[in-house]
């Protein structure tokens, strides 16, 4: 397992809101097409053609690329910053959707967000990944040095629990219901997962 950090402003618009409701992330980089099981000499060709380029712009543009593309592998983590806080993510294959493309949004990868923890709670190795300009970074230690489960634990042992009792009507229940069973069949893993964990809060 590796950890990456990712930036949330694909193609210069900021995104994270979408990035933790929808559940994925993705880079920029509209143009170079489908980049499922392209290898990185293919997409500096493909780079080089549409940004017109060479050197170390050619070399930056493709470091981003070829690491969300090739070096990203499913159940791999993800951070992203928000703030003084970090979501922690695990990550899916990478995707190709091309009705994003105008948007700059068209190079995927779902996630499944674990949690939140606050920049402070996590160590100095993981700080310093943060710090990275690059919009993509791999950590470049051992993931266990990171200790991401333990700042996860932290985490949540500081959220208060809230009150639940909230009346809320027959109707309005049965339509929600019907929503958690209906994600139930998403072809998206996390929303798979969150629609489960909903139903089994609800049976208790």
């Amino acid at each position: 397992m590796n950890i990456f950090q990712i930036k949330t402003q694909p193609h210069g618009i900021e995104r994270i809101d979408l990035f933790l409701t929808q559940d994925f992330v993705c880079i920029g980089y509209p143009g170079i097409g489908n980049l499922t099981n392209v290898d990185t000499d293919e997409i500096r060709d493909r780079l080089r053609e549409q940004k017109k380029c060479n050197g170390s712009r050619l070399g930056n543009y493709l470091g981003v690329v070829n690491t969300f593309v090739n070096t990203m592998k499913k159940e791999d983590i993800v951070l992203i910053s928000e703030g003084s806080w970090v979501h922690i993510g695990k990550l899916d294959d990478y995707q190709y959707e091309s009705n994003f493309e105008t948007e700059g949004m068209c190079h995927r990868r779902c996630v499944n967000w674990l949690g939140k923890v606050k920049k402070d709670n996590l160590n100095e190795y993981v700080r310093e990944l943060l710090r990275n300009r690059s919009i993509v970074t791999k950590f470049k230690h051992p993931s266990d040095i990171a200790e991401l489960d333990k700042a996860l634990d932290k985490s949540s042992e500081n959220t208060p629990v809230q009150s639940t009792n909230v009346n809320i009507d027959e109707e309005t229940l049965s339509r929600a219901m019907q929503v958690l069973n209906n994600a139930l069949q998403s072809d998206n893993e996390g929303i798979r997962v969150k629609a489960a964990i909903g139903l089994l809060q609800y049976s208790k």
